[in-house]
């Protein structure tokens, strides 16, 4: 008798789980579920409005920081490739993805280009020293 009840016991808990496990909606992927996700980016409004303009021929990768898809990998580039004549030049960066060529027309209205105070290699955030 103990065992008809252990085993009645037992089927009617594993019924129950596969209840739930059933009436749980499932994605039908888990690439389109992660996709779903995902926030969108807005092109058009990656840099927030700013009182001044990102000097690109000064400015250091950190200045990047509130822009959104610029830092650190797209401002790496720009303080690498500077200086710059004039703000367009900042579109012919060899490498540059199609998305990042994107983001950067959008925000061309955001950069302006001075005469070059600071050499690159200054411009750019020391790295941490090594620990022994």
């Amino acid at each position: 008798m103990k065992n008809i009840i252990r085993r009645l016991a037992f089927l009617s808990l594993m019924f129950i789980i596969c209840l739930i496990i059933i009436a749980i909606p499932q994605p039908s992927s888990g690439i389109q579920a992660l996709a779903s996700e995902l926030p969108l980016v807005d092109v058009e409004k990656s840099c927030p409005e700013f009182e001044t303009k990102i000097d690109l021929n000064n400015a250091n990768i950190i200045a990047f920081q509130d822009c959104r898809g610029f830092y650190p990998n797209l401002a790496k580039k720009i303080v690498l490739n500077s200086p710059y004549e004039k703000v367009e030049d900042v579109l012919e960066i060899p490498g540059l993805s199609e998305r990042q060529k994107e983001l950067l027309k959008s925000e061309l209205a955001n950069f302006e280009v001075t005469s070059p105070i600071i050499r690159p290699a200054m411009r750019m955030p020391p790295r941490p020293a090594l620990r022994k």
